[in-house]
């Protein structure tokens, strides 16, 4: 009798130790888990009523590796944002860091483009999503020790990048998107018959006062009587009744000068029809290897890339102007340093690995120990173009100063169960089982 009920005993507790694995098995395969239990895995759904715009990211060949083609994730990428509607962490059922699984863009020959809908723009100051992390979909966590955390080093992401929109007013002299308001703002004047401002070289320094000066001189206004605000934006008086033909831009036309866009970041008494932004809808999301302007953590020590967002052209190839044949006109108008043109499905895209990309970072800290935490800021021209962003407090911001961030409740620190605790339940089952075995085992050597 006592053989045969330890024998049930025995054959129960394994039993449990089973189907307490069986049960993370069923839910990752039903989709459940992110790989290694991070997290759900889940692509984003917009709340009723909110706007959102189409944000494709370019993920390198070096995110994706053996733990990233597991199943459960397929070498998907994500994007986390902290502020505004839906964010991961508050929307019902978030489920924190890494935030959103993206969707593949089914595109032949190109492999490694992604896509998810962004509540940026159209939602109120407090609804806009105004910065993003890019990453592979995996929660590295806070814990660097591969022994501990062997999702550490598989993980990878971008630095913290604005979201929202390019503006006039936030770029500075030389930026390739600089020179695309330029443009499109000395064309407005010239179609509107304003003398003297088609011999005004795009690339001058002195390149806005004179256009405001031309538009003063066209309104029949006293440059000297203005004050220096008011000089800032003659030109904008201009486009108040401009009607702009912006269809050399094609595709992406629909992207600049929105009037809700403009009221919504620039109101006016007077608001004019044509604004000074542009927004990222359909644009894609590119990193860059430099490692001057990568960061590292200073709470986890993982390693931000930069990157920008580009007009897509199809087939892998981007660049800074709406279409690939403006693109093109403008290495010979402007110079070929002027101009960012590229494919990610070739050249560092694919033959970067994670190691060279780490070992590039740390011999740039040590040629430069006075940067410490690198110089990057967001984007790939160095400049912090967009909406000046909150102060990063996330646990998975590549500047966050918190350990455990601010309002997640879910990232790698978190109390909400995933199925890094799941598996935790597994290992005490099977410890339970364990010592269950033991007792039983010693119980029957006593008797």
């Amino acid at each position: 009798m006592k053989k045969k009920l330890l024998s049930v005993l025995l054959a129960g507790t394994m039993v449990a130790s089973v189907a307490a694995v069986g049960v993370v098995s069923a839910s990752a395969e039903d989709g459940e888990l992110a790989p290694g239990g991070f997290g759900v895995l889940g692509e984003y759904t917009p709340s009723a009523g909110v706007q959102t715009q189409k944000m494709m990211f370019a993920m390198p060949n070096a995110w994706q590796n053996d733990t990233t083609k597991d199943p459960q994730c397929g070498g998907a990428a994500g994007m986390y944002w902290w502020t505004g509607f839906d964010t991961p962490d508050n929307k019902a059922g978030g489920h924190g860091w890494p935030g959103y699984k993206a969707v593949k863009v089914q595109e032949e020959g190109v492999d490694n483009l992604w896509s998810i809908d962004v509540p940026t723009y159209g939602n109120g100051e407090d609804g806009n999503a105004t910065m993003i992390i890019w990453s592979n979909y995996l929660d590295g966590g806070m814990e660097p020790d591969p022994v501990k955390n062997p999702f550490y080093d598989a993980s990878a992401q971008t630095n913290d990048t604005p979201c929202q929109y390019y503006s006039r007013g936030e770029l500075t002299v030389g930026d390739t998107y600089d020179l695309l308001f330029r443009y499109i703002y000395q064309k407005v004047l010239k179609q509107e018959g304003v003398e003297g401002a088609d011999a005004i070289e795009l690339t001058s320094e002195n390149f806005w006062e004179d256009l405001n000066k031309a538009a003063a001189a066209k309104l029949g206004v006293d440059w000297n009587s203005l004050t220096n605000d008011e000089k800032t934006y003659q030109v904008d008086n201009i486009l108040d009744e401009a009607e702009v033909d912006l269809s050399e831009f094609g595709t992406y036309a629909d992207n600049f000068f929105n009037e809700d866009l403009v009221d919504e970041i620039y109101p006016r008494e007077e608001s004019n029809g044509l604004g000074e932004a542009f927004i990222f809808d359909n644009m894609v999301y590119v990193v860059n290897f430099d490692p001057s302007k990568m960061q590292a953590s200073p709470v986890s020590g993982k390693i931000g890339l930069p990157g920008d967002f580009y007009f897509y052209y199809g087939g892998g190839e981007y660049g800074s102007w709406p279409t690939k044949e403006l693109n093109e006109q403008m290495k010979t108008d402007l110079g070929e340093d002027k101009v960012v043109s590229g494919t990610f499905i070739a050249g560092e895209y694919v033959t970067k690995t994670m190691e060279e990309i780490k070992k590039a970072y740390e011999e740039y800290i040590k040629e430069h120990p006075e940067e410490g935490n690198g110089n990057g800021n967001g984007n790939g021209n160095g400049n912090n173009n967009g909406t000046v962003p909150p102060s990063a407090t996330d646990a998975s911001s590549s500047t966050s100063d918190s350990p455990n961030g601010s309002n997640s409740s879910n990232n790698s620190n978190g109390a909400i169960a995933t199925g890094q605790v799941s598996f935790a339940i597994i290992v005490l089952v099977i410890m339970f089982a364990g010592a269950g075995v033991i007792f039983f085992a010693r119980k029957r050597e006593h008797e």
